[in-house]
């Protein structure tokens, strides 16, 4: 929803004095957000800045688009000349910024007047104009753009966007103070082109209207400004046609590039837009697209704080990623992670599955494997000479706890209860009778651990069991026995903290029948899932 500025400090200030702990929802505060803070300035209290027609209406149609098509949570907008003084656009900063974290993004929008001056020290710097500024001291009443890019890359979020619909040239968009005029009148050409501030750090990008000796151009027909109109086309009706990749998603890179080439085209290349971006990490920059999208199209993170870790090189899947402890992005899926020390030795390695827009904290991958429930289910298949007093096929339902007793870090124990059952005639009866069989067992099995795969013996005491009806009655028939046996399985990640589970059993189980031992030899493969 679209929130002005009160709206967005009263909900601050309810967060931070208002709920009882029961009404906090965790999930929710950390859930990566969307902030957007879009300023047009229509109106300015100094004379010799001419008012503007479009800048309010570029504001507001932009934070629509980004709000219907963006999936932007948390809008501020600020339009009124009040709202868009140097103070006001500064509170509106910090209160948007305040609590952003890691995972979200942030959009920051300006469209008004720009200026330049130039000094012989300073040489050539851009300035923003806010509503109360004054064109002949922008040192004072101005926000240098130097400072806003400063501003937005020192924002918590990883995902940054600086865009701005203005110029500072003295035509259009832009005004210049008298002694601004006077120095560039005694230049030959354009003004020398301002001081590189800052580099564009990782995931984030500038976005200009134009070439700072470019108008930034107003159009009655669009009603909007040339650059904002086409960018906000970019992710509204234009957005089939500037997803170039077709992913269903619009990027900052894909939405400058429809945006630069439709205005070069508008305004006969007199305005052309420029753009800085560096995208490095676990996704693009998407100014458009579902959430659901955006989080299939995400790659997932590999980092670490720890001090050993942190100067490990990563490998995935037995290829070189990076060195730590830069963010090393990797696809969504299963991957067998290793780190490496300075003299290439192994120092961790595990096999993983990462979701689209995770963060693998590698320490994470220390942790001595927990006990986790799973629950499997089955068929067993059964030979030998009491394979014709119990059915050849039976179906299983097992509950384990896995790993409930851990040995070291390779070895450890499962315990399980177990049922089987089948029903159907038997080889050792009449066939016109029916006979239903099953056991039920409780066993122990240690094992190894080599990386998913476990391997070990298992031992079981188990109660098998039958009854039927014949001429004689009902027969119910029990016995209990120690069942030795052996199994091998793997377990997949599918998330953190669950699995799939495959088991590939063999058991050799005695039991007694009319007084006489007898035995069979059970094969089981089962399918579980753990958590």
């Amino acid at each position: 929803m679209i929130t002005s500025l009160i709206a967005l400090s009263s909900t601050l200030l309810a967060g931070t004095f208002g709920g009882s702990e029961a009404e906090v929802n965790l999930d929710s505060a950390y859930q990566a957000r969307r902030v957007a803070v879009l300023v047009g300035v229509d109106t300015y209290q100094d004379e010799s800045l001419s008012p503007l027609r479009f800048a309010g209406k570029d504001a507001r149609d932009m934070a629509s688009a980004l709000e219907l098509n963006g999936d932007f949570d948390t809008l501020v907008v600020l339009d009124s000349s009040t709202q868009t003084s140097m103070e006001a656009i500064t509170e509106a900063l910090d209160l948007a910024t305040a609590d952003l974290q890691r995972d979200d993004t942030f959009l920051l929008y300006l469209s008004g007047h720009g200026t330049l001056t130039v000094d012989a020290i300073e040489g050539t710097r851009l300035w923003f104009m806010p509503s109360d500024s004054q064109l002949d001291d922008p040192v004072r009443s101005a926000i240098a753009v130097a400072d806003l890019e400063e501003r937005v890359a020192s924002v918590r979020a990883r995902r940054r966007v600086l865009l701005m619909d203005t110029c500072h040239n003295g035509r259009e968009k832009s005004s210049l103070a008298d002694t601004t005029s006077s120095v560039l009148a005694g230049l030959r050409g354009d003004p020398p082109p301002p001081r590189g501030f800052l580099e564009v750090s990782e995931s984030e990008a500038r976005l200009f209207a134009a070439q700072y000796h470019q108008p930034a151009m107003e159009d009655t027909d669009l009603e909007n400004g040339v650059y904002t109109h086409f960018l906000i086309e970019s992710l509204t009706t234009g957005a089939d046609v500037s997803d170039l990749n077709g992913d269903g998603l619009v990027d900052v890179t894909e939405a400058h590039d429809w945006a630069r080439d439709r205005t070069i085209q508008h305004t006969g290349g007199m305005q052309v837009p420029r753009a800085e971006y560096r995208i490095v990490g676990r996704e693009s920059i998407y100014l458009a697209g579902s959430e659901a999208t955006r989080t299939a199209a995400e790659s997932a993170l590999i980092a670490a704080h720890d001090a050993v870790l942190a100067a490990g090189t990563v490998i995935v899947d037995g290829r070189s990623r990076g060195v730590l402890p830069d963010l090393i992005p990797v696809s969504p899926g299963i991957h067998t992670v290793e780190v490496q020390d300075e003299n290439g030795n192994t120092i961790l390695r595990r096999r993983v599955n990462l979701s689209g827009g995770e963060t693998l904290m590698l320490e994470s991958l220390y942790e001595p494997r927990g006990p986790s429930t799973q629950i499997h289910m089955g068929a067993a298949y059964r030979m030998g000479p009491g394979a014709g007093i119990l059915h050849e096929t039976a179906g299983a339902l097992e509950i384990t706890r896995a790993d409930a007793l851990t040995l070291s870090q390779r070895f450890a124990a499962d315990i399980s209860a177990r049922a089987t059952w089948s029903s159907g005639p038997v080889e050792e009866q009449s066939p016109h009778i029916s006979v239903t069989s099953g056991e039920v067992a409780f066993g122990v099995s240690p094992h190894l651990q080599i990386s998913d795969m476990f391997l070990g013996p298992m031992i079981e005491v188990t109660i098998p069991w039958r009854t039927f009806e014949d001429s004689e009655g009902t027969h119910n028939q029990a016995t209990i026995s120690v069942v030795p046996g052996a199994r091998i399985g793997a377990r997949i990640p599918l998330a953190r903290n669950n699995y799939l589970s495959i088991r590939l059993s063999t058991r050799w189980q005695p039991f007694v029948y009319d007084d006489l031992w007898t035995s069979v030899i059970e094969q089981s493969v089962d399918i579980g899932y753990g958590f």
